[in-house]
């Protein structure tokens, strides 16, 4: 129980410094509640102990309201002795007993202060990784949940085209593969988004990457369309392969990027393949550019050209 209460007190404390004006407020109290308790304590015991009493306020102090407050607290607790108990009233000489006794008070003050701010570092690095540790949980519940829902949706849109069982296991297993290379870039990295370059080098490794031109700048993919654009990617891939430019000798792939306003453009285009043919049904990758950039984060728009299919994706960058 009594671990509890600690813990539940720890919590509590402010482990960021308050503005400046409520640190001095911090300090002028501890200092008030400090000389409230000393002058109550003067008829037991007189003139003695006259800075004792100010300790663990000055710790209090450099706590609650951060160092300027507990250095403020220090330089009020040290007036404020010195008037009432160090010299007579009125008076600001100090004999070399009072001197040694003030310049003590300063330097354990001082150390006091010291203890109290690495304290509050060590409780700020607890916070934030209490922080870090609840927001990594609550990404990977998102994550999972997106994750389910994917797979859901890649299952059903595969079935729609399956032709027979093996056939669906087939493109469903690709496709999940795709999946957990795109999962595997973007989990890479927590900190931060996967870099384009990066992410296209992984996800086109199975297709022979050797027959992709990829140029662009320096980019990144936003975690939220990494799996959209890395299943898109491997549909454009899969058909390039049975239909496109991979299919023949000479065929190769263009992939380039660069900055279109406050956007990234990105441009698939298939060279020295066969002629083009538009399709006459919709299969998975033209309901997946339908449903994988919501307008609000982005769009697709492929074209079939005579001379090779042609896709340009734009996002928002991170």
């Amino acid at each position: 129980m009594a671990r509890g209460l600690l813990r539940r007190s720890a919590r509590q404390l402010p482990y960021r410094s308050p503005p400046f004006w409520r640190g001095q407020l911090v300090a002028v109290f501890c200092v008030a509640a400090g000389t409230g308790i000393r002058l109550t304590l003067q008829p037991i015991v007189h003139d003695h102990i006259p800075v004792v009493v100010f300790y663990p306020f000055v710790l209090i102090a450099s706590i609650w309201g951060g160092t300027l407050a507990g250095l403020s607290a220090l330089l009020l607790a040290a007036f404020v002795a010195d008037y009432f108990w160090l010299t007579p009233i009125g008076s600001f000489r100090l004999d070399s007993d009072s001197v040694i006794a003030m310049t003590a008070f300063c330097i354990i003050c001082l150390f006091v202060i010291f203890v109290a701010r690495l304290f509050r570092a060590l409780v700020e690095l607890h916070v934030e990784g209490e922080e870090r540790a609840a927001l990594l949980a609550h990404e990977i519940k998102h994550r999972a949940n997106n994750l389910f829902g994917v797979v859901q949706a890649i299952s059903a849109q595969t079935a729609r085209n399956a032709t027979s069982v093996a056939d669906h296991q087939t493109a469903f297993m690709a496709r999940l593969t795709a999946l957990a290379r795109a999962q595997q870039v973007v989990s890479e990295d927590l900190d931060g988004p996967p870099d384009l370059r990066a992410f296209l080098l992984h996800v086109l490794e199975p297709f022979e990457a050797a027959r992709f031109v990829i140029d662009g700048p320096a980019v990144a993919v936003p975690r939220y369309l990494g799996t959209s654009c890395a299943l898109l990617l491997h549909e454009l891939c899969t058909n390039a392969t049975k239909y496109g430019a991979l299919s023949v000798a000479d065929g190769v792939v263009s992939i380039t990027w660069g900055m279109a306003g406050n956007r990234v453009r990105l441009i698939w285009r298939e060279l020295h393949g066969p002629p083009v043919v538009a399709p006459t049904r919709t299969g998975f990758g033209t309901r997946l550019l339908k449903t994988a950039f919501p307008a609000e984060y982005g769009e697709a728009v492929i074209t079939f050209e005579p001379d090779g299919v042609r896709c340009t994706i734009e996002y928002a960058p991170a």
